[in-house]
């Protein structure tokens, strides 16, 4: 019997938990069944996956869980792989109710780990995520596989990317740029954009940072191609993916001492996590520096050690002894 596997996402927006999902179920549909099941509003996103619709709800509704279950028993699959918290929780209840497999993938900090206990097997994006599970296993994010990685031509500002949240620390970042006399690009949206527009005001920094709304995930590959350099101001990480992507365009990077960075990043190039003084000091220090860092060794690492091929060999190790036990 053909191992059958698939994936549970539950959120409505496609960001970096769903394209780990769509890109490594892509990369391993030629060995195994994959589907994606997803809320409707980001099935166009899946190219050619084959992806279903289940109203899940609650994470805590039986029904809900009944639902599920009902659908992985038709579908004869072999595997469920959880995504995230909420996913996990659900994913929980169909491994009290059925016989059905049930891995999770922590891509994240969360305050505790209930979602994620008692799995058949878990998968953690960075080690601090997993260090008190046992029968974890480490499987580092990878780059967009679908970019040429074409080095920075570095004429362009220097940028940081991601969801417009108080944990991405972009106020800290617009606060510690008073004596940057570079451009600073800020892509992303969210519910931070008012309050971050209003501090770039107040701070007289209009003339050398702005925040781009508009550009989607696809478009992103523009920005690396001309970055002069990447700040990472986050408190807290479980990848991040922007970080591989910009070291696969050898972009050099900054940032807080969160997630994988400090397994890529020199230390001399990170700041404490949530210190905005921190972050002031190594900015000032840095950024006129970034011209003159090279990045072709820490790229050679980075596609031996963090791309997809290497996460869905280690997957696939997974999903076999797991589909090897149930037979």
């Amino acid at each position: 019997m053909k191992m059958k596997i698939a994936h549970l996402i539950s959120s409505q927006i496609f960001a970096g938990i769903e394209q780990h999902v769509y890109e490594l179920s892509s990369f391993m549909s030629d060995v195994s069944d994959q589907v994606i099941i997803c809320d409707k509003s980001i099935h166009h996103h899946m190219g050619r996956m084959k992806t279903q619709s289940l109203n899940i709800g609650s994470r805590y509704s039986p029904l809900n869980t009944y639902k599920l279950i009902k659908f992985l028993n038709k579908n004869n699959i072999s595997i469920l792989h959880c995504h995230g918290a909420k996913a996990s929780t659900i994913g929980k209840g169909v491994k009290i109710f059925s016989n059905i497999k049930v891995i999770s993938t922590i891509h994240g900090h969360k305050k505790n780990n209930n979602a994620f206990t008692k799995m058949d097997a878990v998968i953690g994006v960075n080690k601090l995520l997993i260090e008190n599970i046992p029968q974890s296993t480490y499987i580092p994010n990878w780059f967009n596989p679908a970019h040429a990685g074409e080095r920075s031509s570095r004429t362009g500002p220097i940028i940081a990317i991601g969801r417009l949240e108080q944990v991405k620390g972009f106020d800290h970042l617009i606060e510690s740029w008073i004596n940057i006399n570079e451009n600073l690009e800020i892509i992303g949206s969210g519910p931070e954009e008012h309050h971050l527009n209003q501090l770039i005001h107040d701070l007289n920094l209009s003339d050398r940072i702005k925040i781009s709304t508009n550009c989607d995930y696809n478009s992103i590959e523009d920005k690396y191609k001309t970055a002069a350099g990447l700040i990472i101001s986050s408190h807290r990480e479980g990848g991040p993916r922007v970080l591989l992507e910009a070291i696969n365009h050898e972009i050099p990077v900054l940032g807080s001492r969160v997630g994988m960075i400090p397994d890529l990043i020199p230390s001399e190039c990170l700041c404490e996590p949530g210190n905005q003084e921190s972050l002031q000091a190594l900015l000032e220090e840095m950024v006129p520096l970034l011209a003159q860092l090279n990045m072709e060794g820490i790229k050679a690492a980075l596609i031996e050690n963090y791309s997809v091929t290497s996460a869905a060999k280690k997957t696939k190790e997974i999903y076999d002894a797991l589909f090897k036990a149930s037979s």
